[in-house]
């Protein structure tokens, strides 16, 4: 029984490339959410390896329960080699090289990880006959048989193995070329599938932020006195505006000008109501609105 390459099932075939396809979607999406600052992309990409993870186990139930129906098949085998991975206390993994004698069948060789307690290591020499059980369909799935009948225990003590050659080793088919290949095509696909949907948000430049004005070269202040109230004589015009100069901070020498306009320049007859507005910003401007008898009419005092 020798090692031979089969050709790639075409479920190693799908799930090498469903599994490549989650992996690159998984990490697209990490990324992208990232980048994005997107919440919910990132943990789509947390949960989409959990659920394929999910989907994987539930899928493998039938085939688990084909496997656990077979009835293993028991044989003697030769330890050809062991080595102990472990030097912790308790059970420790030892790794062993067998030859399998099955009734009947030419003798092969198999590989084997057994736990081994550490007082009953030193029951385990090379040349020493044991009984193993291995699934017919799967002889590289070989394990040591504890506590044998005494039939077997028998004929372990009376048989002779020769080691079989390294020719007729059994060990499980490598996948091949073919499961690489389609792991790294649905990795591809993958990836290009979460920055096909999100292409626009992450390869459209942005604009850059809009420069606020700089609140300490310029402030803006606009202050309202009226309407609806009755228009006063130049005197109380006067006293108002200083008042309002005071408080939006217009320039003292600005007042009689202002004042001189709006009792000659807007002629609207005796004015019913007045509004005057203050707006401060990088300059300060002063606008005077009248309301009367002839009209509206307003006036605004350039900026110096």
């Amino acid at each position: 029984m020798s090692t031979v390459s089969s050709p790639v099932r075409p479920a190693a075939l799908l799930g090498g490339f469903l599994g490549g396809g989650v992996a690159g979607a998984t990490l697209s999406a990490f990324v992208a959410g990232i980048v994005l600052e997107k919440v919910p992309l990132v943990l789509f990409s947390l949960g989409l390896p959990i659920g394929y993870g999910l989907l994987v186990f539930i899928a493998g139930i039938p085939r688990r329960a084909r496997e656990a129906a077979v009835v293993p098949r028991l044989a003697l085998a030769r330890i050809e080699s062991l080595r102990a991975s472990g030097t912790e206390t308790g059970d420790v993994p030892v790794d062993f090289v067998l030859t399998i004698a099955p009734g009947g069948e030419p003798p092969f060789r198999s590989r084997m990880t057994d736990h081994v307690n550490l007082v009953d290591l030193p029951r385990y020499r090379p040349g020493d006959i044991l009984v193993v059980a291995y699934p017919p369909d799967r002889p590289w799935r070989a394990t040591i048989v504890p506590n044998p009948t005494a039939e077997w225990q028998r004929r372990a003590a009376a048989a002779v193995i020769r080691p079989a050659p390294e020719s007729t080793s059994v060990q499980e088919p490598p996948e091949g070329w073919g499961s690489a290949l389609a792991g790294c095509t649905g990795l591809l696909l993958g990836a290009a599938i979460v920055l096909g949907l999100f292409r626009v948000e992450l390869f459209t430049p942005q604009p850059p932020p809009e420069e606020q004005p700089s609140t300490s070269s310029s402030s803006s202040t606009t202050i309202i006195v009226g309407p609806r109230q009755a228009f006063p004589d130049a005197a109380e015009l006067r006293r108002a505006l200083e008042v309002l100069a005071a408080s939006a901070q217009v320039p003292p020498d600005r007042i009689p000008e202002l004042v001189e306009q709006a009792t000659s320049v807007l002629d609207v007859g005796w004015p019913r109501s007045w509004q005057i507005t203050v707006t401060r910003a990088d300059v300060t401007t002063i606008r005077l609105a009248v309301t009367g008898p002839g009209g509206s009419a307003s006036l605004v005092l350039p900026p110096r």
